[in-house]
């Protein structure tokens, strides 16, 4: 039987360099994930949606706050935090930075923004102001009258 050179390939069948990178990417970012656990039962579910677990390395942790203000605040909460995270099993973590980035609010809070409903009589031209459009569009250029018009025929509709 014939291979079919459509078959989809392993990936390190097609980047063999780079499928240890890759792979070492995941579990970096797994294990980041896993520290944002016990930040958010330190910090609390309101000051935890502002805030993320940037990095950890060497007993250091790094969080990436949203604002400067943020930052001030976790900086007086740094002893809590390494609390939770010793108890949490993370005993070698024995120093926070705090570091801020506005885009981080972007990544955090990927919430849809909710629109309000246009009502339909909003935009609605009086008579009286489709009459006075027409009657400017008599002494307008050929190209303004053409839009004075044709804006003047909407309160018709």
């Amino acid at each position: 039987m014939a291979k079919n050179r459509f078959d989809p390939k392993s990936l390190s069948e097609l980047a063999p360099k780079w499928s240890n990178k890759l792979s070492n990417y995941i579990e970096k970012a797994q294990d980041i994930a896993a520290l944002q656990a016990p930040l958010n039962k330190a910090l609390g579910p309101i000051l935890s949606k502002k805030c993320r677990v940037s990095n950890y390395h060497q007993g250091t942790l790094c969080i990436e706050a949203a604002s400067a203000t943020l930052a001030t605040r976790l900086g007086y909460l740094k002893m809590e935090i390494l609390t939770e995270f010793r108890q949490s099993g993370f005993h070698d973590c024995c120093q926070v930075k705090v570091t801020t980035n506005p885009e981080a609010q972007q990544r955090l809070a990927q919430r849809p923004v909710k629109s309000k409903p246009i009502p339909e009589n909003r935009h609605k031209l009086s008579e009286s102001t489709a009459e006075q459009l027409t009657m400017l569009a008599e002494s307008a250029p050929d190209g303004l009258k053409e839009r004075l018009l044709k804006l003047a025929k909407h309160a018709k509709k």
